[in-house]
């Protein structure tokens, strides 16, 4: 099975959901693509809701039969999808979304802009999103907004400590798949790995008009807002909690080198220097990472948060 745009979906324990994700799917406006779906050991109906789409469409949903390999988690699941597709444009897709009926139309005519016929060039494109609750009204007209993640923010330097795009609002190019896998351990998420490869050698634009509703639900814990007073206690914890600080500075100190082993003969100098000074925050204390830390901008996206990382630093 060949498609030249595929839409790859991860699936697991999504019964509260999926029908509308998967009808925003069928309702978009181009149709020339495929659904690739992998689940990840659901215990719910997620499986069977899939089996009716594909009865009803059967040209249009796939479901990857690999069982052996369930609670693979978010980034392992899209790897083994990203491993398995083989479409020349490929769309990530969340379970519990739902996509704007010209999501597919718009991002694909942006990602082929910004290959200007070169389609060897890796590319990717992503979006702003609206957010939903769980009974899909709309709480936030830009995530953008709410999560202070401005593409200006879209920088090497910044990026190795905080990712911008999500992945359920990114396009991209075969030529990025392939640079992208396999995907490496050390990769905190699949698209945050994606964000650094476009970034240092690859082209990118954002898109400030919402492709999606992002839904913000009790069972997405990576979504779900907190009052005032979890956010203090949040803050406050993490503020003194030296544990934390040098685990959020492990993984992503990981996730470089394995960028700089994968990819350092894309890399330019500056790249490569900018890359090999980040990973000294790992061996380093105090002052000294105070240092490297404003010396390169290695920034958060708000004052606050940059500064709560300096402090422990």
């Amino acid at each position: 099975m060949h498609s030249a745009v595929q839409i790859v979906l991860a699936t697991f324990n999504g019964e509260r959901f999926i029908r509308q994700q998967l009808d925003s799917l069928v309702q978009q406006s181009y149709t020339d693509f495929t659904v690739l779906i992998r689940d990840d050991g659901s215990t719910d109906h997620t499986i069977t809701i899939i089996s009716e789409y594909q009865s009803k469409y059967p040209d249009k949903f796939f479901l990857l039969q690999d069982h052996l390999k369930n609670n693979s988690g978010a980034k392992g699941n899209f790897s083994l999808l990203l491993e398995k597709t083989t479409a020349d444009y490929i769309f990530f897709c969340d379970q519990d979304d739902v996509w704007n009926d010209d999501k597919v139309a718009f991002e694909l005519q942006k990602i082929k802009t910004l290959e200007n016929g070169e389609q060897c060039y890796p590319c990717m494109v992503f979006s702003d999103m609206k957010v939903i609750n769980e009974s899909g009204i709309e709480i936030q007209s830009s995530l953008w907004k709410l999560l202070h993640l401005h593409p200006d923010f879209f920088v090497l330097n910044r990026l190795l400590v905080q990712n911008i795009p999500h992945g359920c609002s990114m396009v991209i190019n075969k030529a990025m798949r392939d640079l992208a896998c396999p995907i490496p351990e050390a990769a905190i998420m699949h698209d945050h790995w994606i964000a650094l490869l476009a970034a240092s050698c690859g082209r990118w634009e954002a898109i400030a008009t919402p492709s999606l509703r992002i839904r913000n639900h009790e069972e997405n814990v990576t979504r779900k807002q907190s009052s005032l007073l979890q956010k203090i206690q949040r803050i406050s914890k993490n503020l003194f909690s030296k544990k934390a600080y040098e685990y959020f500075f492990k993984i992503r100190v990981a996730q470089a080198e394995a960028l700089l082993l994968q990819c350092g003969t894309l890399l330019n100098a500056d790249q490569i220097y900018l890359l090999n000074n980040f990973i000294t925050l790992s061996k380093t204390k105090g002052l000294a990472r105070k240092k490297i830390i404003f010396r390169y901008k290695f920034y958060r996206t708000t004052f606050w948060h940059t500064l709560k990382m300096w402090l422990r630093a």
